[in-house]
Formats: structure tokens, C-alpha cells, sequence
């Protein structure tokens, strides 16, 4: 290994630290070529960081290699350590180094290999969730005592109104279907559920109540429903494939239905998840030195992806110095493919493709919103829950066409202000104001607090936003839509709402046509 370092005049004008490690070489050593010139340890310790920050640098930083779980060059090359190996000084003056200086990148996952087990992690996740939900609405109308809905109300006050109603009206239908989360995160919505469950579990009635089912889900004998309650595992993390074996047959029987895996789906796990395996690899001494830290959603995944930045709650509030940024491609990632034609990309044959019978699908304007809204709503929850501030960024990321991303984000901003006009309608009397349940499940809503987040959404907000610059939401003033819509019913708002222009929105070039971007890239 050679050394070349000049100086003139008694300052440094310049360093190369050029290495030459022969194949072959038994020994490594450090020589200078000048006898005058110190050896590279005799150098100031300002100056050999500066020389170890040039060796361990690396354009594009790491990236992440799922079959090793280990961390590459941005180029795919080994990362470079010989340095490392020439003493213990050096060794110990640069250890975890390039972690320090370098980004550290991660993408969502997927390969035949892990197709089976991370469709069945999914649909255990689903299963879980779904039943819980169920079992709950039949359960708590009867068994929720005044001291356990106290205890709610004080840890989730948000839902302290579904509380009452499921003490004075019973059970509600509509909670069976999947997209009901009463306008909050889904997670908290999920942790709702499993808190009150739990509660209502030790209620004396409880076991009589799971035998005898109800209208939503099967009966449950009393160790298959505590089974249920029981199961609670990380959508963020890989489980253990025998865990999800006793979770399959004791708890979500999720081979017994409807397949777990669809035809045309890839079940990936999502960047998220593929960084925690690899963190989780490392001692928490090697953490501390990690900076920065890229996620790049870029494809569907599995188990509400939108939520998996929960994980990293306690890593940040471990390593105040780690930084997360979370970039979601809106356009594979988020925007949504029509319901009505979700069968078609799940289970349907490559002659759709290739006879052109997808040809003219787009993606729904009336959708957009709910599934964006969604991982802003996840994104806002984690500083609720303990994230530290400055250390997670959510960017939603419109590349490679920004422009277009631009118009189509407008329908976002179209609905944040129609919510916003639905709520002055209701305070100023204008609209006789519904329920608390009513409200969010109607359309003119979507998420609690969204219309206030996309207001104040730009390239440089933060903890969330975008890299595509944003149009102006003039056109969508809330009180020009009151004036213009003077003297509507209810029924005259609700269909304003659901009038979309345009209906739907096809991709630009570079990006290949909707439903081939899309093809393969769709989990239910």
C-alpha cells in the first residue's frame, strides 16, 4: 500500500492516499516514498480522518444486498476495508466509519423465494386484523363495562364516540369491511381494536359470547378466541415461519377460503421491513454509528406498509442521531388501481395483457386520495407515539415524472378542500350535521386533520413532503365552493364530491402505460 503526501512551504497543499494491494500480498504495510514525509499514523489525527473520510466514502453510499443481508458499494462492488486490515490504530481510529459517512440505502424485496412465506405473513397479518375487529363488534355491545370504556376513552379518546355507540346501538355492520379506520391511522385504529378486545376478553362473558358467534365471523371456542386476542406480532418484521404455521391453523385458518396468495401478485417486503432484518443483524454499539437512512418504496408490500415506520419509534429514540427518510413512489407504490378491476390484476390471465384488454384502464381520481391519504395519516401518527423530532421525513416521490405527478396530487388537494367545505357546512348550519360514525364513513371525508397537512405541503415541509413542485389549491377555496354551491342538499354535495375531472389519469413516458406499471404489482 502506498502513501504519497506533499507538502510546501510547511502546509499541505494536497494528499492522495493511493493504494496498491497486490493479489497475492502476504503483508500489508504502510510506505512513504519521500523519507522526509511522515509515516501516515506520525500524520495529525485531523489529517488521517480527512484521509479515512476520502478512503471509506462512497458515491451513492450503500446499498442493500437481501440474500447476504449485507451492505454493498452503490456500484454493486464489495465495500472496500483493506485499510482496516493494516493495524489494530487504524482499525480502531476508523471502526463502523463508513457507516457514519455513508447513506445507507434500502428497497423493497421480493423473489420466488420468499414469495410463499411473505404471502402467508400477509394474509395472517389480514386474517388477524379482520377477526379481531369482528369478534370485538359482537362481543363488546353486551361486555363492555362502564370502568373498562373509561379506560379506553382515556388512552384513545379519538374513539371514545365508538365506545358509546357500541354500548347504546350494538354492533355495526360496516365495521366487517377492511377499509373502515373511523378517519385515523389504520394502526391506531388496529391498536384500538386489540386494546379493547383484550379488555373485553376478561369479562366473565366473554367465553359464552365467542362460542355463540354472531352475524360477522365464526363461532370461537374459548381458547381459539383468547388464541385470537393473543396473536399480536409487528406487521414491520419478518415473523418467524413457525410462528406463522401456528398462527395459520389455530387462529386464521387462512388456508381454508379463499387462496392466500393471489396468481399475479408479489408478495415484497417493504423496504422498511428489509432494513429492520438487517439492523437487527448488528450490535446496537454498530448502530450508534449509522447517520443517515434511505427507504425506497418502490413497489406494493406487504402487511399496511404505510404503517411500518412505527419501527423505528424506539431505533430513533435509541440513536437520537440516525435520520430516516422514507421515499414512497406514488406511481408503483400508492396510487391506487381501480377496485372494480382489482380481480383482473390479481387473478387474471397475461392474455389481458397481451390481447390489449387492459389497454384502457387508468387510475381512478375518485381513489386517490384515500390511499395517499393513508401514509400521511400513518406518517403524522409516529410523533404521536414517540418519534423524535427531525429524525423521520416521509417524501412522497413523483419521479421520474414530476410534472404530471403534480396534476394528478391536485385531486388531493381537491378533496382536502371539499372536506373542509362539508365541515363549514355542518358549523354554520347549512347541512344538518351527522353523527360522529356518520361523518367518516360518508363521502366528503377521508382522514381526520388531512385537509390541514396537504394545505401546508410543499418540497420543503416537513416531516412529510414532496419531491414534485405543487400547484396552487386557489381553484379548490373553500368558500368560493360554498357560494358556488349556494342552496345544495346533502345529496347535491355528496354527488359534487364524487364528481372527479378528470375521472382518471394514465402515466407519461418514461413510465410505461397504467396497467403494465401496474401488472404483477397489485396486493389485495
Amino acid at each position: 500500500m502506498d502513501c504519497e503526501l506533499k507538502a510546501s512551504g510547511g502546509a499541505w497543499l494536497s494528499m492522495q492516499l493511493t493504494l496498491d494491494i497486490a493479489a497475492h500480498a502476504e503483508d500489508l504495510s504502510i510506505r512513504i516514498k519521500t523519507s522526509s514525509m511522515p509515516t501516515l499514523l506520525e500524520l495529525p489525527r485531523e489529517l488521517r480522518d480527512l484521509i479515512y473520510d476520502h478512503y471509506f466514502s462512497v458515491d451513492g453510499g450503500y446499498v442493500h444486498d437481501f440474500a447476504s443481508n449485507k451492505l454493498r458499494q452503490a456500484d454493486g462492488q464489495n465495500i472496500e476495508l483493506s485499510l482496516v486490515l493494516v493495524c489494530r490504530q487504524i482499525a480502531d481510529e476508523t471502526r463502523a466509519l463508513g457507516l457514519r459517512i455513508n447513506t445507507l440505502r434500502f428497497s423493497t424485496f421480493h423473489s420466488d423465494a420468499t414469495q410463499v412465506q411473505a404471502g402467508l405473513l400477509h394474509a395472517t397479518h389480514e386474517s388477524i386484523n379482520k377477526r379481531k375487529v369482528s369478534l370485538l363488534n359482537a362481543s363488546a355491545p353486551d361486555l363492555l363495562s362502564s370502568e373498562d370504556a373509561q379506560t379506553i376513552k382515556i388512552k384513545y379518546p379519538q374513539f371514545a364516540p365508538m365506545i358509546d355507540i357500541w354500548r347504546s346501538h350494538g354492533g355495526l355492520r360496516i365495521l366487517d369491511r377492511s377499509d373502515v379506520d373511523c378517519g385515523e391511522a389504520p394502526s391506531i385504529w388496529r391498536d384500538f381494536v386489540a386494546f379493547t378486545l383484550n379488555l373485553v376478553s376478561q369479562n366473565p362473558g366473554f367465553a359464552a359470547k365467542a362460542k355463540a358467534g354472531s352475524q360477522f365471523w365464526r363461532p370461537y371456542d374459548f381458547d381459539d378466541a383468547m388464541d385470537l386476542n393473543n396473536a399480536c406480532f409487528e406487521p414491520w418484521c419478518i415473523v418467524d415461519a413457525t410462528e406463522i404455521e401456528r398462527l395459520q391453523k389455530k387462529v386464521t385458518y387462512v388456508c381454508d377460503g379463499l387462496p392466500y396468495t393471489w396468481p399475479n401478485a408479489k408478495y415484497s417486503y417493504s423496504a422498511a421491513t428489509v432494513s429492520f432484518r438487517f439492523l437487527d443483524s448488528l450490535s446496537n454499539s454498530t448502530r450508534e454509528t449509522i447517520r443517515k437512512i434511505v427507504l425506497l418504496e418502490d413497489h406494493q408490500s406487504i402487511a399496511d406498509p404505510a404503517s411500518h415506520g412505527r419501527g423505528y419509534i424506539t431505533l430513533c429514540q435509541s440513536h437520537p442521531k440516525m435520520r430516516v427518510e422514507r421515499l414512497v413512489c406514488l406511481w408503483e407504490t400508492v396510487f391506487p388501481v381501480a377496485k372494480s378491476s382489482m380481480r383482473d390484476f390479481l387473478y387474471g390471465s397475461q392474455d389481458l395483457v397481451t390481447k390489449g384488454l387492459l389497454d384502457d384502464e387508468r387510475c381512478p381520481a375518485g381513489e386517490i386520495t384515500k390511499a395517499v391519504g393513508m401514509w400521511i395519516k400513518e406518517a403524522m401518527a409516529l410523533f404521536a407515539l414517540g418519534m423524535p423530532k427531525d429524525s423521520f421525513t416521509l417524501v412522497l416521490d413523483g419521479d421520474p415524472i414530476p410534472e404530471h405527478t403534480s396534476h394528478v396530487f391536485s385531486t388531493l388537494q381537491r378533496d382536502a378542500a371539499w372536506q373542509d367545505a362539508f365541515d363549514a357546512c355542518y358549523v354554520r348550519g347549512i347541512l344538518a350535521e351527522p353523527s360522529w360514525f356518520d361523518r367518516r364513513i360518508n363521502q366528503g371525508y377521508m382522514y381526520e386533520g388531512l385537509p390541514e397537512v396537504v394545505r401546508t405541503l410543499s418540497p420543503n415541509s416537513s416531516p412529510i413532503r414532496t419531491n414534485f413542485p405543487l400547484g396552487s389549491a386557489e381553484s379548490y377555496d373553500v368558500e368560493r365552493l360554498l357560494r358556488e354551491n349556494q342552496g345544495w342538499s346533502i345529496q347535491d354535495w355528496k354527488e359534487g364530491w364524487a364528481r372527479h375531472e378528470p375521472e382518471e389519469f394514465q402515466t407519461e413516458a418514461p413510465l410505461p402505460p397504467w396497467h403494465l406499471l401496474r401488472w404483477g404489482n397489485v396486493i389485495l
